[in-house]
């Protein structure tokens, strides 16, 4: 982390800021300061009126990034500053090879007549910070002892010494010159120390914001000196990143946070070890080693992970909707290209219709026999069609008759939508009547024409377009992206019992439009659709989304070659499945064209793959309170993968009105045969191998429909074994990037 951009050194007459912390470190004052709106950092020492000070610009704002900085200000200010040390500018660096043979002892030439017992000796310039204190202690009425902060003892008096204080002087002297290292090491750490204490006042009155901290737990460590203290854990999560504030629970009354430390940043996805390492040895605080610590700590990283859950859970969501929202608006946003082209013709044969259907092979002949056509004609002013996942869904005819040529009239296709393939089919006709009554038929193809431009397909845009008599006009080709939509589901009500956290599936579902062939209603291998979900996140419980076997015992007479261990339920294998794919072919499809509704009958192929663990574990006679008892002990927990193949059969209702809402309600039925193996190849079986019934409602709702096609998927349905008699629920919520073949509206812009 880049958290220092300048160190730049300068003097200055003023000292400016907000809420500054000021701290006598050494003798000399030094100043720390915040200034928020530039995210600059400042320390200065105070010399006579004038500043000796260094700037910081932080990059980031969070609060990792400034603890770090004020580190990096400690570290920065004792390598650079000089500290008055006995009178003289001394950098830290230098304290360990300074001369001590000059110090002198201030205390009055009386006190030295008659010492008294516990007498402090006073040191000429003395520093206060690490620098240790002296002591005169008496032993008895003719011996006394020189003491120090630091160590029990430097030296012994006696009445027979002439000149006490001469004598102190040379024990004073070699005692400091023998310790000189330890010495300034011992200062080095006490100004550090005195410059953390500064920057961390500054820290939690000035930048700290506490607000965004969550309170976790409680739990009561060990620290380095060895005393046992209560620590509240208040946790932040940020740009994926975890950071921890332990504080010490002193006075809860009191609103005081100088004791608080920040931990981290953790990734999402740290392991315990890892962060029950870091907890004891980021600022040096806990003692390390202690098992009551790290026992303590990993209760509070189980509690973090069921915080961090939810948002390493919608991280995940949010980066994959963008993800696939992106591909989609890229291949939404490439240029256009045209399927071919629709010209309208000026006027259409009309045939009588009752003569028609007393003729029944007047598609064949109607060419050569002229006795079926009618004396009047259709003239067209306009078509309107609107086409939906590769049909004309509606197609508007604008025109008058022949013989009433003052009166415009409109025709539609009330029964059944036309595929595009059928635009040139002399089988496709409607019906029409004149103001006497009379019904007469006329083809399509005598209305309009599909003709080639470029290219020639159909493959057309959801699109509505007109065009009038004699004019032509370019059809959009449907981009590749139109026919597949990514949805995210959650599993909201966690019906899904094996999983005690919300359920996240990525879904992708492709239809392809075929319509091999279309008798009116009737239509042959409308189209295929295939899918494939997976699971990406069930919590962080082992056994999420997993068939629990019986547990092994690894002995010779039981090992894992044991067929009957290796078996679970069919209807297990769906309802624990990590993925789910399928195919699915449609052979007949029936159209209710009044109700917005197809009616398909599917057949295909289904595959889940399932993931299957079991313990393995050791016996062990031992001896309670003198009796023989058996012991089981975990060895190691194993697991592999059941992938299973199936059959599907549904009879699916494809509602889609002209709205901004569709659904589908599929009847199914289906049944699986498992194929897996363990680590000995021993083959994996099924239980009630009874088919499953399904049904299953996905409704669909454009969100911004003038902008795009994205919206919100509701699943809501559920599998019953007929076996075992089980149900596996599903409500599920989600969000699709492209409804397009799912909903039959139509963005203003086309």
């Amino acid at each position: 982390m880049k958290y220092l951009l300048s160190v730049l050194l300068m003097f200055t007459l003023s000292f400016y800021g907000q809420n500054p912390k000021t701290k006598t470190i050494l003798g000399d004052e030094y100043t720390a300061n915040y200034k928020k709106e530039r995210n600059e950092f400042e320390i200065c020492k105070k010399k006579e009126d004038v500043s000796e000070c260094y700037k910081w610009i932080i990059e980031n704002e969070d609060e990792f990034s400034f603890m770090k900085a004020l580190d990096s200000v400690t570290e920065k200010a004792m390598k650079t500053y000089k500290f008055n040390y006995f009178g003289e500018e001394k950098k830290l660096s230098e304290l360990s090879a300074y001369d001590y043979s000059n110090i002198k002892i201030t205390n009055s030439p009386e006190t030295f007549n008659e010492i008294e017992d516990n007498m402090w000796l006073e040191i000429d310039k003395a520093p206060t910070c690490g620098f240790p204190k002296f002591t005169i202690k008496k032993k008895d009425n003719d011996n006394y002892v020189i003491t120090s902060s630091t160590d029990d003892s430097i030296g012994n008096l006696n009445k027979e010494t002439g000149d006490y204080k001469k004598t102190i002087d040379a024990i004073l002297i070699e005692h400091l010159e023998a310790n000189k290292d330890t010495l300034g090491k011992t200062i080095v750490a006490s100004v550090k120390t005195d410059f953390k204490e500064l920057l961390k006042e500054l820290y939690n009155t000035s930048i700290v914001k506490t607000g965004d901290y969550v309170y976790l737990t409680t739990k009561e460590l060990t620290d380095t000196s060895f005393k046992k203290n209560s620590y509240n854990f208040h946790y932040l999560i940020k740009n994926k990143n975890i950071y921890v504030r332990v504080c010490d629970v002193k006075d809860k009354d009191v609103k005081d946070k100088k004791e608080c430390d920040v931990y981290g940043p953790f990734n999402l996805s740290i392991p315990e070890n890892e962060f029950i390492y870091s907890i004891i040895n980021q600022h040096g605080k806990f003692k390390d080693g202690d098992t009551d610590n790290q026992e303590a700590i990993s209760k509070v990283y189980y509690k973090l992970v069921i915080k961090k859950q939810d948002a390493q859970t919608s991280a995940l969501k949010k980066e994959m909707n963008d993800s696939i929202t992106n591909i989609f608006e890229k291949i939404e946003n490439a240029k256009n290209t045209f399927s071919g082209q629709i010209v309208i013709n000026e006027r259409a044969k009309l045939y009588d219709k009752r003569k028609l259907i007393k003729r029944r092979a007047f598609i064949k002949d109607k060419y050569s026999n002229q006795k079926y056509r009618a004396e009047i004609e259709l003239l067209i002013d306009s078509v309107n069609i609107s086409f939906f996942n590769n049909r004309a869904d509606n197609i508007t005819i604008v025109g008058r008759l022949s013989n009433d040529k003052k009166n415009t009239k409109v025709f539609t296709n009330r029964m059944y939508s036309l595929p595009l393939r059928e635009f040139n089919n002399r089988h496709q006709t409607n019906t029409l009547t004149d103001k006497d009554g009379n019904q007469y038929t006329y083809y399509y193809d005598d209305i309009l024409d599909y003709l080639p431009y470029k290219k020639f397909n159909y493959a057309v845009k959801n699109a509505e377009i007109k065009v009038g008599n004699k004019d032509s006009i370019r059809v959009i080709e449907r981009k590749i992206g139109d026919y597949f939509t990514g949805i995210f589901f959650s599993d909201f009500l966690g019906l899904n019992s094996n999983n005690n956290n919300n359920l996240i599936v990525a879904e992708g579902r492709i239809r392809i439009p075929w319509h091999l062939r279309n008798y009116g209603v009737l239509t042959l291998l409308d189209n295929i659709t295939a899918y494939a979900s997976v699971n990406l996140f069930s919590g962080f419980e082992n056994s999420s989304r997993k068939v629990e076997l019986d547990d092994m015992l690894d002995t010779e007479e039981n090992t894992e070659t044991n067929s009957q261990k290796f078996k679970t339920n069919n209807f297990n294998l769906l309802v624990n499945n990590n993925i789910d794919a399928g195919i699915l072919v449609t052979p007949v499809t029936l159209e209710w064209k009044g109700a917005s509704t197809f009616i398909h009958l599917r057949y295909g192929l289904r595959f889940i793959r399932t993931g299957i663990e079991y313990n393995v574990k050791t016996q062990d006679t031992i001896l309670v309170n003198n009796t023989p008892t058996v012991q089981e002990t975990l060895k190691e927990r194993k697991g592999f993968q059941v992938f299973s193949i199936g059959q599907e059969a549904e009879i699916n209702f494809e509602i889609r009105p002209q709205s901004s809402v569709g659904a589908d309600v599929t009847f199914g039925l289906n049944w699986f045969r498992a194929n897996g193996t363990n680590k000995n190849d021993l083959g994996f079986f099924t239980t009630n191998n009874a088919p499953n019934l399904k049904l299953m409602a996905n409704i669909y709702a454009l969100t911004n429909s003038d902008k795009n096609n994205s919206g919100v998927y509701f699943r809501i349905g559920g599998h019953y074994n007929l076996g075992s008699y089980k149900v596996f629920p599903q409500m599920m919520v989600g969000y699709a990037t492209n409804l397009s073949s799912f909903v039959n509206k139509l963005k203003k812009e086309d």
